[in-house]
């Protein structure tokens, strides 16, 4: 089985598959540095530097249980009842990557005019 990641490269959305343990391993590298619930379906967007920046990859689940004594589990699946709540965090997630980039480039601005100021 295999979860689903949405990775952002500077602009550009490309879909990438990982395995359920690895997911699980870069999960306990790094925390999401954002993360909403509307239940039954959450989303949590990860950072990850490289060298040439920065790159979000978005993890999407949704909650449910097999009957009512069963144990909480996640998919990644969707039905429709949860598109809405999907496409509101999706939205949030975007905003909050956007600002971090946004963010990241006036840095890279100021540190060059930084430079370019000092004789």
């Amino acid at each position: 089985m295999t979860v689903l990641d949405v990775v952002v490269c500077e602009g550009a959305i490309a879909m990438a598959s990982a395995t359920k343990s690895e997911a699980k391993n870069n999960a306990a590298k790094s925390r999401p540095v954002f993360a909403k619930t509307y239940f039954p379906v959450q989303v949590a967007v990860f950072e990850h530097a490289n060298d040439g920046g920065t790159n979000f990859s978005i993890k999407l689940t949704r909650s449910f249980r097999r009957d009512e004594e069963s144990e909480w589990e996640t998919t990644e699946y969707l039905g429709v009842q949860d598109l809405l709540p999907a496409a509101r965090l999706l939205g949030e997630a975007y905003d909050v990557i956007q600002a971090r980039l946004n963010d990241a480039y006036r840095e890279r601005q100021q540190a060059g005019n930084g430079n370019n100021n000092q004789f």
